[in-house]
Protein backbone atom coordinates (compact mmCIF):
# COMPACT_ATOMS: atom_id res chain seq x y z
CA UNK A 1 0.00 0.00 0.00
CA UNK A 2 1.48 3.39 -1.07
CA UNK A 3 1.74 6.27 1.26
CA UNK A 4 -1.09 8.16 -0.41
CA UNK A 5 -3.47 5.57 -0.33
CA UNK A 6 -2.51 4.88 3.29
CA UNK A 7 -3.03 9.01 4.11
CA UNK A 8 -6.42 8.66 2.88
CA UNK A 9 -7.62 5.35 4.69
CA UNK A 10 -6.58 7.42 8.18
CA UNK A 11 -7.99 10.91 6.52
CA UNK A 12 -11.37 8.46 5.90
CA UNK A 13 -14.46 9.50 8.11
CA UNK A 14 -15.64 12.16 10.66
CA UNK A 15 -12.92 13.76 12.93
CA UNK A 16 -13.74 11.88 15.88
CA UNK A 17 -12.66 8.68 13.81
CA UNK A 18 -9.45 10.22 12.45
CA UNK A 19 -8.17 10.98 15.82
CA UNK A 20 -8.92 7.61 17.38
CA UNK A 21 -7.28 6.24 14.04
CA UNK A 22 -4.13 8.52 14.11
CA UNK A 23 -4.05 8.12 18.15
CA UNK A 24 -4.10 3.84 17.19
CA UNK A 25 -0.52 4.71 14.33
CA UNK A 26 0.65 7.12 16.47
CA UNK A 27 0.46 4.86 20.11
CA UNK A 28 2.27 1.80 17.78
CA UNK A 29 4.87 4.04 16.89
CA UNK A 30 5.23 5.18 20.66
CA UNK A 31 5.36 1.55 21.89
CA UNK A 32 8.09 0.57 19.17
CA UNK A 33 10.07 2.92 20.18
CA UNK A 34 9.69 2.11 23.76
CA UNK A 35 10.57 -1.17 23.61
CA UNK A 36 14.13 -0.94 21.85
CA UNK A 37 14.68 1.78 24.47
CA UNK A 38 13.66 -0.65 26.93
CA UNK A 39 15.68 -3.39 25.68
CA UNK A 40 19.02 -1.19 25.64
CA UNK A 41 18.36 0.58 28.97
CA UNK A 42 18.74 -3.19 30.80
CA UNK A 43 22.13 -3.53 29.46
CA UNK A 44 23.41 -0.22 30.00
CA UNK A 45 22.07 0.49 33.65
CA UNK A 46 23.84 -3.60 34.48
CA UNK A 47 26.95 -2.39 32.57
CA UNK A 48 26.97 0.86 35.11
CA UNK A 49 25.62 -0.97 38.56
CA UNK A 50 25.72 -4.54 39.72
CA UNK A 51 23.12 -7.27 39.09
CA UNK A 52 22.52 -7.09 42.80
CA UNK A 53 22.39 -3.25 42.68
CA UNK A 54 20.03 -3.32 40.07
CA UNK A 55 18.01 -5.75 41.41
CA UNK A 56 17.55 -3.97 44.57
CA UNK A 57 16.65 -0.50 42.55
CA UNK A 58 13.76 -2.92 41.27
CA UNK A 59 12.38 -3.62 44.25
CA UNK A 60 12.51 -0.36 45.88
CA UNK A 61 10.32 1.23 42.60
CA UNK A 62 7.82 -1.26 42.59
CA UNK A 63 7.14 -0.58 46.02
CA UNK A 64 6.54 3.47 44.66
CA UNK A 65 3.84 1.89 42.16
CA UNK A 66 1.16 0.88 45.12
CA UNK A 67 1.42 4.98 46.50
CA UNK A 68 0.04 5.75 43.00
CA UNK A 69 -3.05 4.65 44.26
CA UNK A 70 -3.25 7.59 47.16
CA UNK A 71 -4.66 9.79 43.95
CA UNK A 72 -8.10 8.22 44.68
CA UNK A 73 -8.61 8.05 41.40
CA UNK A 74 -8.68 11.92 40.67
CA UNK A 75 -7.17 12.00 37.55
CA UNK A 76 -9.01 9.17 36.11
CA UNK A 77 -12.06 11.29 37.20
CA UNK A 78 -10.61 14.10 35.47
CA UNK A 79 -10.24 12.51 32.10
CA UNK A 80 -14.33 11.87 31.65
CA UNK A 81 -15.36 15.13 33.63
CA UNK A 82 -13.00 17.26 31.18
CA UNK A 83 -13.54 15.18 28.18
CA UNK A 84 -17.16 16.07 28.62
CA UNK A 85 -16.24 20.08 29.48
CA UNK A 86 -14.79 19.71 26.37
CA UNK A 87 -16.82 18.09 23.85
CA UNK A 88 -19.68 20.95 25.00
CA UNK A 89 -16.56 24.05 24.59
CA UNK A 90 -17.59 24.48 28.49
CA UNK A 91 -14.03 25.82 28.73
CA UNK A 92 -14.28 27.61 31.90
CA UNK A 93 -15.56 24.86 33.40
CA UNK A 94 -12.55 22.74 31.86
CA UNK A 95 -9.77 24.80 33.33
CA UNK A 96 -11.81 24.92 36.66
CA UNK A 97 -11.39 21.28 36.39
CA UNK A 98 -7.94 20.87 35.77
CA UNK A 99 -6.55 23.77 38.32
CA UNK A 100 -8.83 21.46 40.66
CA UNK A 101 -7.30 18.41 40.30
CA UNK A 102 -3.90 19.97 40.51
CA UNK A 103 -4.44 21.47 43.70
CA UNK A 104 -5.66 18.29 45.03
CA UNK A 105 -2.51 16.41 43.54
CA UNK A 106 -0.61 18.85 45.53
CA UNK A 107 -2.56 18.80 48.59
CA UNK A 108 -2.13 14.98 48.83
CA UNK A 109 0.99 14.55 47.57
CA UNK A 110 3.13 17.03 49.44
CA UNK A 111 2.40 16.13 52.61
CA UNK A 112 2.88 12.28 51.91
CA UNK A 113 6.07 12.97 50.35
CA UNK A 114 6.71 15.26 53.48
CA UNK A 115 6.38 12.06 55.91
CA UNK A 116 8.07 9.26 53.92
CA UNK A 117 10.77 11.24 54.18
CA UNK A 118 10.41 11.64 57.44
CA UNK A 119 10.07 7.68 58.09
CA UNK A 120 12.39 6.64 55.68
CA UNK A 121 16.00 6.61 57.57
CA UNK A 122 13.71 4.90 60.58
CA UNK A 123 13.46 1.48 58.60
CA UNK A 124 16.21 -1.37 58.47
CA UNK A 125 15.51 -1.36 54.59
CA UNK A 126 18.51 -4.11 53.84
CA UNK A 127 16.49 -6.44 56.36
CA UNK A 128 13.10 -5.79 54.77
CA UNK A 129 14.71 -6.02 51.40
CA UNK A 130 16.59 -8.98 52.58
CA UNK A 131 19.74 -7.69 51.17
CA UNK A 132 23.21 -7.06 52.82
CA UNK A 133 23.52 -4.89 55.58
CA UNK A 134 26.13 -2.35 53.70
CA UNK A 135 23.44 -1.12 51.42
CA UNK A 136 21.08 0.22 54.20
CA UNK A 137 22.48 3.53 53.81
CA UNK A 138 22.60 3.94 49.71
CA UNK A 139 19.19 2.36 49.82
CA UNK A 140 17.61 5.31 52.08
CA UNK A 141 19.50 7.71 50.21
CA UNK A 142 18.07 6.60 46.52
CA UNK A 143 14.64 6.40 48.71
CA UNK A 144 14.54 10.12 49.41
CA UNK A 145 15.09 10.82 45.66
CA UNK A 146 12.68 8.02 44.85
CA UNK A 147 9.71 9.55 47.23
CA UNK A 148 10.43 13.21 45.78
CA UNK A 149 10.39 12.44 41.68
CA UNK A 150 7.96 9.74 42.10
CA UNK A 151 5.31 12.85 44.25
CA UNK A 152 6.43 15.03 41.77
CA UNK A 153 5.64 12.91 39.25
CA UNK A 154 2.48 12.32 40.32
CA UNK A 155 1.33 15.88 40.74
CA UNK A 156 2.54 16.67 37.11
CA UNK A 157 1.16 13.83 35.45
CA UNK A 158 -2.51 15.51 35.71
CA UNK A 159 -0.84 16.73 31.61
CA UNK A 160 -1.17 13.03 30.60
CA UNK A 161 -4.87 13.24 31.71
CA UNK A 162 -5.68 16.25 29.82
CA UNK A 163 -3.89 15.26 26.86
CA UNK A 164 -6.01 12.22 27.12
CA UNK A 165 -9.27 14.24 27.09
CA UNK A 166 -8.45 16.10 24.06
CA UNK A 167 -8.17 12.20 22.59
CA UNK A 168 -4.40 12.75 22.20
CA UNK A 169 -3.35 9.13 23.12
CA UNK A 170 -0.16 9.07 21.23
CA UNK A 171 1.13 12.46 22.48
CA UNK A 172 0.88 11.05 25.69
CA UNK A 173 2.18 7.89 25.72
CA UNK A 174 5.38 9.79 24.09
CA UNK A 175 6.49 11.12 27.41
CA UNK A 176 7.91 7.92 29.11
CA UNK A 177 9.63 7.17 25.98
CA UNK A 178 11.45 10.48 25.63
CA UNK A 179 11.90 10.22 29.50
CA UNK A 180 13.37 6.80 29.20
CA UNK A 181 15.99 7.86 26.29
CA UNK A 182 17.05 10.72 28.85
CA UNK A 183 17.37 8.15 31.57
CA UNK A 184 19.72 6.18 28.69
CA UNK A 185 21.87 9.54 28.18
CA UNK A 186 22.26 9.79 31.99
CA UNK A 187 23.30 6.55 32.62
CA UNK A 188 25.49 6.53 29.19
CA UNK A 189 27.05 9.80 31.31
CA UNK A 190 27.50 8.07 34.46
CA UNK A 191 29.53 4.84 33.39
CA UNK A 192 32.03 7.30 31.96
CA UNK A 193 31.97 9.80 34.73
CA UNK A 194 30.96 8.33 37.88
CA UNK A 195 31.68 4.94 40.23
CA UNK A 196 28.43 2.63 40.61
CA UNK A 197 25.65 4.59 42.71
CA UNK A 198 22.16 3.48 43.59
CA UNK A 199 21.37 7.02 44.48
CA UNK A 200 22.78 8.47 40.95
CA UNK A 201 21.01 5.41 38.95
CA UNK A 202 17.76 6.36 41.33
CA UNK A 203 17.74 9.93 39.51
CA UNK A 204 18.67 8.89 36.24
CA UNK A 205 16.01 6.69 35.97
CA UNK A 206 12.76 8.49 38.29
CA UNK A 207 14.12 12.42 37.67
CA UNK A 208 13.80 12.25 33.76
CA UNK A 209 10.22 11.48 33.22
CA UNK A 210 9.91 14.21 35.83
CA UNK A 211 11.41 17.02 33.44
CA UNK A 212 10.25 15.44 30.09
CA UNK A 213 6.61 16.34 31.78
CA UNK A 214 7.08 19.64 33.64
CA UNK A 215 9.11 21.17 30.56
CA UNK A 216 5.88 19.58 28.38
CA UNK A 217 3.39 21.05 30.80
CA UNK A 218 5.55 24.39 30.26
CA UNK A 219 4.86 24.47 26.37
CA UNK A 220 1.70 22.70 26.15
CA UNK A 221 -0.21 24.73 28.89
CA UNK A 222 0.91 28.19 26.90
CA UNK A 223 0.09 27.17 23.39
CA UNK A 224 -2.10 23.83 22.35
CA UNK A 225 -4.24 23.61 26.11
CA UNK A 226 -4.02 27.43 26.89
CA UNK A 227 -7.45 27.04 27.11
CA UNK A 228 -7.42 25.08 30.49
CA UNK A 229 -4.34 26.06 31.98
CA UNK A 230 -4.26 25.54 35.39
CA UNK A 231 -4.40 28.71 37.10
CA UNK A 232 -4.93 29.48 41.01
CA UNK A 233 -7.95 31.85 40.55
CA UNK A 234 -9.77 28.52 38.49
CA UNK A 235 -9.62 26.40 41.79
CA UNK A 236 -12.95 25.51 41.98
CA UNK A 237 -14.15 23.60 45.34
CA UNK A 238 -17.28 22.53 44.12
CA UNK A 239 -15.70 20.02 41.67
CA UNK A 240 -13.65 18.27 43.93
CA UNK A 241 -16.88 16.03 45.05
CA UNK A 242 -17.48 15.57 41.31
CA UNK A 243 -14.15 14.50 40.69
CA UNK A 244 -13.91 12.54 43.68
CA UNK A 245 -17.38 10.46 43.18
CA UNK A 246 -16.28 9.14 39.84
CA UNK A 247 -12.52 8.78 40.84
CA UNK A 248 -13.02 6.94 44.03
CA UNK A 249 -15.30 4.29 41.51
CA UNK A 250 -12.48 4.25 39.36
CA UNK A 251 -9.96 3.79 42.62
CA UNK A 252 -11.86 0.54 43.58
CA UNK A 253 -12.21 -0.54 40.06
CA UNK A 254 -8.31 0.14 40.15
CA UNK A 255 -7.45 -2.26 43.28
CA UNK A 256 -9.78 -4.89 42.21
CA UNK A 257 -7.56 -4.94 39.19
CA UNK A 258 -3.90 -4.73 41.76
CA UNK A 259 -5.32 -8.13 43.20
CA UNK A 260 -6.43 -9.96 40.33
CA UNK A 261 -2.92 -9.84 38.84
CA UNK A 262 -0.44 -8.80 41.49
CA UNK A 263 -1.30 -11.61 43.32
CA UNK A 264 -1.30 -14.13 40.39
CA UNK A 265 2.19 -14.78 41.30
CA UNK A 266 2.61 -15.10 44.88
CA UNK A 267 -0.35 -17.35 44.64
CA UNK A 268 1.10 -19.69 41.78
CA UNK A 269 3.96 -19.74 44.00
CA UNK A 270 2.70 -20.86 46.93
CA UNK A 271 0.50 -23.40 45.13
CA UNK A 272 2.77 -25.03 42.68
CA UNK A 273 6.40 -23.88 43.08
CA UNK A 274 8.61 -21.08 41.56
CA UNK A 275 9.08 -23.08 38.24
CA UNK A 276 5.46 -22.66 37.45
CA UNK A 277 5.57 -18.76 38.32
CA UNK A 278 8.43 -18.92 35.52
CA UNK A 279 6.69 -21.06 32.96
CA UNK A 280 3.29 -18.84 34.01
CA UNK A 281 4.89 -15.52 33.26
CA UNK A 282 7.02 -16.49 29.96
CA UNK A 283 3.23 -17.73 28.45
CA UNK A 284 2.61 -14.70 29.19
CA UNK A 285 4.88 -12.29 28.15
CA UNK A 286 4.32 -14.62 24.55
CA UNK A 287 0.07 -14.92 24.17
CA UNK A 288 0.54 -10.53 25.87
CA UNK A 289 1.86 -9.51 22.81
CA UNK A 290 -1.10 -9.93 21.14
CA UNK A 291 -2.95 -8.45 24.16
CA UNK A 292 -0.46 -5.25 23.94
CA UNK A 293 -1.47 -4.79 20.26
CA UNK A 294 -5.03 -5.15 21.03
CA UNK A 295 -5.08 -2.60 24.44
CA UNK A 296 -3.40 -0.04 22.02
CA UNK A 297 -6.03 -0.25 19.43
CA UNK A 298 -8.44 0.13 22.50
CA UNK A 299 -7.10 3.11 24.49
CA UNK A 300 -7.92 6.17 22.56
CA UNK A 301 -11.18 4.99 22.40
CA UNK A 302 -11.97 5.86 26.15
CA UNK A 303 -11.96 9.41 25.27
CA UNK A 304 -13.53 9.43 22.03
CA UNK A 305 -16.70 7.51 24.03
CA UNK A 306 -16.25 10.38 26.36
CA UNK A 307 -17.20 12.85 23.62
CA UNK A 308 -19.65 10.89 21.46
CA UNK A 309 -21.63 10.24 24.32
CA UNK A 310 -22.14 13.63 25.73
CA UNK A 311 -23.00 14.60 22.39
CA UNK A 312 -25.59 11.73 22.18
CA UNK A 313 -24.10 10.07 18.89
CA UNK A 314 -24.95 7.00 19.19
CA UNK A 315 -24.74 6.33 15.86
CA UNK A 316 -21.37 6.47 16.07
CA UNK A 317 -20.74 4.58 19.11
CA UNK A 318 -22.88 1.73 17.31
CA UNK A 319 -20.62 1.24 14.44
CA UNK A 320 -17.38 1.89 16.31
CA UNK A 321 -18.49 -1.21 18.23
CA UNK A 322 -19.45 -3.37 15.58
CA UNK A 323 -15.69 -2.64 14.35
CA UNK A 324 -14.30 -3.39 17.22
CA UNK A 325 -15.90 -6.79 17.73
CA UNK A 326 -14.53 -7.84 14.62
CA UNK A 327 -10.78 -6.65 15.71
CA UNK A 328 -11.08 -8.64 18.84
CA UNK A 329 -11.92 -11.94 16.80
CA UNK A 330 -9.31 -11.19 14.30
CA UNK A 331 -6.84 -11.11 18.17
CA UNK A 332 -8.84 -14.38 18.93
CA UNK A 333 -7.24 -16.01 15.62
CA UNK A 334 -4.16 -13.96 16.02
CA UNK A 335 -3.72 -16.42 19.66
CA UNK A 336 -4.46 -19.44 18.13
CA UNK A 337 -1.94 -18.94 15.67
CA UNK A 338 0.74 -18.19 18.68
CA UNK A 339 -0.56 -21.27 20.27
CA UNK A 340 0.34 -23.67 17.57
CA UNK A 341 3.76 -22.10 17.04
CA UNK A 342 4.49 -21.65 20.77
CA UNK A 343 6.58 -24.68 20.90
CA UNK A 344 8.71 -23.73 18.32
CA UNK A 345 8.95 -20.00 19.42
CA UNK A 346 9.83 -21.07 22.91
CA UNK A 347 12.82 -23.35 21.88
CA UNK A 348 14.20 -20.26 19.53
CA UNK A 349 13.10 -17.57 22.38
CA UNK A 350 14.43 -19.49 25.46
CA UNK A 351 15.99 -22.62 24.54
CA UNK A 352 16.13 -24.99 27.17
CA UNK A 353 16.54 -22.31 29.70
CA UNK A 354 12.71 -23.65 31.10
CA UNK A 355 9.64 -25.61 30.28
CA UNK A 356 6.61 -24.43 29.40
CA UNK A 357 3.97 -27.19 28.97
CA UNK A 358 1.40 -26.52 26.04
CA UNK A 359 -1.54 -26.59 28.61
CA UNK A 360 0.25 -23.20 30.34
CA UNK A 361 0.01 -21.63 27.59
CA UNK A 362 -3.08 -22.84 26.15
CA UNK A 363 -4.95 -21.48 29.64
CA UNK A 364 -2.86 -18.25 29.61
CA UNK A 365 -4.28 -17.68 26.06
CA UNK A 366 -7.93 -18.49 27.11
CA UNK A 367 -7.82 -16.13 29.62
CA UNK A 368 -6.45 -13.72 27.94
CA UNK A 369 -9.19 -14.26 25.29
CA UNK A 370 -11.87 -13.86 27.59
CA UNK A 371 -10.01 -10.57 29.42
CA UNK A 372 -9.68 -9.06 25.81
CA UNK A 373 -13.44 -9.26 25.21
CA UNK A 374 -13.18 -7.64 28.42
CA UNK A 375 -11.74 -4.78 28.09
CA UNK A 376 -13.58 -3.68 25.02
CA UNK A 377 -16.52 -3.42 27.19
CA UNK A 378 -15.35 -2.15 30.06
CA UNK A 379 -12.99 0.75 27.96
CA UNK A 380 -16.14 2.25 25.98
CA UNK A 381 -18.15 1.83 29.94
CA UNK A 382 -15.57 3.73 31.09
CA UNK A 383 -15.91 6.19 28.40
CA UNK A 384 -19.45 6.95 28.96
CA UNK A 385 -18.91 6.63 32.64
CA UNK A 386 -21.84 4.85 33.56
CA UNK A 387 -19.41 2.73 35.91
CA UNK A 388 -21.79 1.91 38.86
CA UNK A 389 -22.31 -1.58 38.19
CA UNK A 390 -18.60 -1.76 37.32
CA UNK A 391 -18.17 -0.77 40.98
CA UNK A 392 -20.22 -3.58 42.26
CA UNK A 393 -19.34 -5.96 39.61
CA UNK A 394 -15.77 -6.06 40.01
CA UNK A 395 -15.64 -6.12 44.31
CA UNK A 396 -16.64 -10.23 42.60
CA UNK A 397 -12.80 -10.32 41.69
CA UNK A 398 -11.65 -8.76 45.50
CA UNK A 399 -13.52 -11.11 47.15
CA UNK A 400 -13.50 -14.30 45.58
CA UNK A 401 -10.25 -14.75 43.23
CA UNK A 402 -7.60 -15.52 46.25
CA UNK A 403 -10.32 -18.15 48.10
CA UNK A 404 -11.17 -19.34 44.52
CA UNK A 405 -7.65 -19.76 43.82
CA UNK A 406 -6.47 -21.93 46.68
CA UNK A 407 -9.74 -24.02 46.05
CA UNK A 408 -8.83 -24.79 42.55
CA UNK A 409 -5.04 -25.18 43.09
CA UNK A 410 -5.44 -27.83 45.12
CA UNK A 411 -7.13 -29.94 42.56
CA UNK A 412 -5.32 -28.81 39.58
CA UNK A 413 -2.59 -26.67 40.88
CA UNK A 414 -1.30 -23.70 39.35
CA UNK A 415 -3.73 -24.20 36.60
CA UNK A 416 -6.17 -23.32 39.45
CA UNK A 417 -5.07 -19.69 39.80
CA UNK A 418 -5.57 -19.42 36.00
CA UNK A 419 -8.99 -21.00 35.84
CA UNK A 420 -10.32 -18.42 39.05
CA UNK A 421 -8.90 -15.25 36.90
CA UNK A 422 -10.77 -16.77 33.67
CA UNK A 423 -14.16 -17.43 35.90
CA UNK A 424 -14.16 -14.30 37.15
CA UNK A 425 -13.20 -12.38 33.89
CA UNK A 426 -16.01 -14.34 32.17
CA UNK A 427 -18.61 -12.82 34.78
CA UNK A 428 -17.67 -9.78 34.16
CA UNK A 429 -18.16 -10.53 30.41
CA UNK A 430 -21.79 -11.82 30.98
CA UNK A 431 -22.64 -8.27 32.88
CA UNK A 432 -20.54 -5.19 30.64
CA UNK A 433 -21.55 -6.89 27.51
CA UNK A 434 -25.37 -6.46 28.54
CA UNK A 435 -24.71 -3.28 29.98
CA UNK A 436 -23.08 -1.61 26.84
CA UNK A 437 -25.58 -3.26 24.66
CA UNK A 438 -28.16 -1.96 26.85
CA UNK A 439 -26.68 1.65 26.62
CA UNK A 440 -26.18 1.73 22.97
CA UNK A 441 -29.67 0.57 21.73
CA UNK A 442 -31.17 3.05 24.69
CA UNK A 443 -32.41 0.64 26.74
CA UNK A 444 -30.57 1.23 29.73
CA UNK A 445 -32.32 1.82 33.16
CA UNK A 446 -31.73 1.99 36.79
CA UNK A 447 -28.13 0.75 37.37
CA UNK A 448 -27.45 -0.39 33.95
CA UNK A 449 -27.09 3.80 33.13
CA UNK A 450 -25.34 4.97 35.93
Amino acid sequence: MRFYDIKQLISKGDSRTVSVKKNIIGSFLVKGVSIIVSLLLVPLTLGYVSSEIYGIWLTISSVMVWLGFFDIGFTLGLKNKLAEAIALNDWERGKSLVSTTYFMMVLIFVPLCILLIAIIPHINWAGFLNVNAIYNYDIIKALYVLTICFCLQMIVNVLTTVIAAYQKVALSSSFPVIGNVLSLLIILVLTKTCSPSLMALAFALSAAPVVVVLIASFFLFHKQFNKVSPSIKAINKKYIRDLFNLGASFFIIQLQCVILFQTTNILISNISGPEDVTAYNIAYKYIGIAMMVYTIILSPLWPAFTDAYTKQDFNWMKSVYRKMTKVYFLSVIVMAIMILLSPIVYKIWIGEKADIPFLMTLSVAIYMMISNWDSLQVNLINGIGTIRLQLYVTLIGLVLHIPLSLFLGRFIGVYGVICSMTIINFIYCLFFTKQINMILNKKATGIWIR
